[in-house]
């Protein structure tokens, strides 16, 4: 299991802090990336939050503890709901 949550976590796409308006891109390749080995400081610093952007269903089976459920169709009144001032860690598969 642990390899899934290593596998997981080099797949993610760091974002933005939510205390500051949220950029927008153009394209994937202007997301700002970060490594497992920064994710993982920033988390356990605590200055990063994981989003875990899965359907509630696949985050009930399985997710990175301390992942927070927020399915990537939430409707955009829930982003006031994420945690404001740390860098937001999103993974998907």
């Amino acid at each position: 299991m642990k390899f899934i949550y290593l596998a997981i976590f080099i797949a993610i796409a760091a974002v933005t802090s939510f205390s500051q308006e949220v950029p927008k891109f153009k394209d994937d390749s202007e997301v700002p990336r970060m490594t497992i080995e920064e994710a993982k400081k920033e988390f356990d610093a605590g200055t990063a939050v994981v989003i875990d952007a899965r359907q509630t269903s696949a985050y009930t089976d399985e997710h990175i503890k301390g992942a927070i459920s927020f399915p990537y169709d939430s409707p955009e009144s829930e982003f006031d709901k994420l945690p404001k001032g740390k860098t937001i860690i999103i993974y998907c598969s």
